[in-house]
């Protein structure tokens, strides 16, 4: 399926691969269907475009791939929700906020988006019992991640000659 999108453009999207929130996400109720853009100069940033309106487009951060520590448990509600059978079903991604100065990059630990990559259902949760930050920096482990899969730890930063 062709989508116009605004960040962008024309995108085919495999219909297949759409993902479904039940209740939408918080704020962004309307908008249901979704889909993953991934493109390798962004990843681990991937892009998490909204079906219904091109104009909505997060940034995501591939979590696992970045924070190889990060845990939580997911309530017995989620997984029956999520249809979920075991974790080889599980995608998790974390919202990002991208400042002008990247390095400034913060992650959503808090309220993880889970999606079951079988059914296509997806649910934003916020963990309770665990102490993670809605504003978790995550630049550096980034970098880490860059410079453990491509030996260069820039994440495609410009920095100034000295």
């Amino acid at each position: 399926m062709q989508i116009e999108t605004i960040r962008f453009g024309s995108v085919e999207v495999d219909e297949s691969k759409f993902i479904t929130f039940a209740e939408g996400i918080p704020g962004l109720e309307d908008s249901r269907t979704y889909a993953l853009l991934q493109f390798e100069e962004s990843y681990p940033i991937i892009w998490l475009q909204s079906i219904d309106e091109g104009g909505i487009c997060l940034p995501v951060l591939d979590t696992f791939a970045v924070l190889t520590d990060y845990v939580f448990e997911i309530s017995d509600e989620d997984v029956n929700e999520l249809e979920l059978q075991g974790p080889e079903q599980l995608h998790v991604v974390s919202v990002v906020v991208i400042p002008n100065d990247v390095k400034g990059m913060t992650a959503n630990l808090a309220a993880p988006i889970i999606i079951n990559t079988e059914t296509g259902k997806a649910k934003q949760i916020m963990l309770t019992g665990i102490e993670y930050n809605v504003r978790a920096p995550v630049f550096a482990q980034i970098c880490e991640m860059v410079n453990r899969e491509e030996g260069d730890g820039d994440a495609g930063t410009v920095t100034e000659a000295e």
